[in-house]
């Protein structure tokens, strides 16, 4: 009987010792899966690019802004304050300052257009209500979609990312100024609006492409499109022909600015100072086919003058030589560019 008993006993504790291991097992398992889903939604991901066409257009030109007090970096302050202006500080290079910063001021440099390669964001941020502002992250300052928080907090919010655009409008070389112009209105509207300019000439000229985005899906940009059009159909700045992209890689995740260039490469070359914005954006047009990176800035000629002037650098360069053959090949392309320097950032 004691035997049976015994017996009986060990295999009770047998049982106990093989359901708390499954138990176990099971907790390591949720445990595993758990963490590769806070992985997984950490990780930003995007897709792949599509096509353009041409029209024409009359418009009119839009102001500034300027700062305050320097800017943090990640996403824990951009659902707070929304950070907007970007700003010429020296260390580093670039900042963003708050969006409610008042006025131009005459100390800063205050950047307005940025071109990478063939994407081109216009950096004056409206107060207007929006899905998007641009933040300090890291060695970047780039263009952080509320989206994008929504994604890190919940793995499903990944599908819903912006991963289509709304091609509106495609402008030759000439009308650069005026594609501008249109973005300033579509951001004025709460918009995210960028220029896509074609790597290669069509009938003998580039195009920029007018884009807003992000949607999530080839219905919601047409919704947009059509949104879009008809809120401004009887100024006439867009034709009725207007369709989804796809963009690449660069449109959709390219920071606005890289802040270790700078510091890696600090030449640029300047141009002499322009005394209006139209004819400074004329020159860039000529300039951004020639180089990878150039930028627009302004400021108040003085504390006591209500007058902008404009700057325009490309770069960068990590030699005095290597800025001075740039120039000498722009030169020798467009000879009427007689002004220009090596700066050393």
């Amino acid at each position: 009987m004691n035997k049976k008993r015994t017996i009986r006993l060990s295999l009770l504790w047998l049982a106990t010792i093989l359901m708390g291991g499954v138990v176990w097992i099971l907790l390591y398992v949720q445990l595993a899966v758990n963490q590769e889903n806070v992985a997984t939604s950490l990780e930003i991901k995007f897709p792949e690019v599509v096509d353009e066409k041409n029209a024409t257009l009359k418009l009119n030109q839009e102001g500034d802004i300027v700062p305050e007090s320097g800017a943090e970096s990640a996403s824990e302050n951009s659902e707070k304050i929304e950070y907007s202006h970007l700003v010429e500080t020296g260390s580093p290079f670039w900042n963003v300052f708050p969006i409610n910063s008042a006025g131009v001021s005459a100390e800063n440099w205050h950047t307005i257009l940025v071109q990478n390669r063939f994407k081109i964001d216009y950096t004056i941020t409206p107060l207007t209500p929006r899905a998007w502002h641009l933040i300090r992250s890291n060695n970047s300052i780039r263009v952080q979609f509320r989206s994008e928080l929504d994604a890190i907090k919940d793995i499903l919010a990944r599908k819903k990312r912006g991963k289509f655009s709304i091609q509106l409008i495609s402008l030759e070389n000439d009308q650069f100024p005026q594609a501008v112009s249109l973005l300033s209105s579509l951001l004025n509207d709460g918009h995210y609006a960028y220029l896509h300019r074609t790597d290669a000439e069509f009938d003998g000229k580039f195009w920029y492409r007018v884009r807003v985005g992000f949607f999530k899906n080839l219905e919601d940009a047409r919704i947009a499109g059509k949104k879009i059009f008809e809120k401004y159909q009887d100024e006439e700045l867009f034709p009725p022909k207007y369709w989804p992209v796809q963009p690449g890689p660069q449109e959709l995740s390219r920071p606005v600015i890289d802040l270790r260039q700078p510091l890696n490469k600090p030449w640029v070359i300047q141009f002499p100072l322009y005394s209006k914005r139209t004819a400074a954006l004329k020159d860039l047009a000529l300039l951004n086919t020639e180089t990878d990176f150039s930028y627009i800035s302004q400021k108040l000629e003085n504390a006591e003058s209500a007058k902008l002037q404009f700057r325009i650098r490309i770069g960068f360069f990590e030699t005095k030589k290597e800025a001075g053959s740039k120039i000498f090949l722009l030169k020798k392309k467009f000879p009427q560019f007689k002004s220009m320097k090596r700066v050393h950032l």
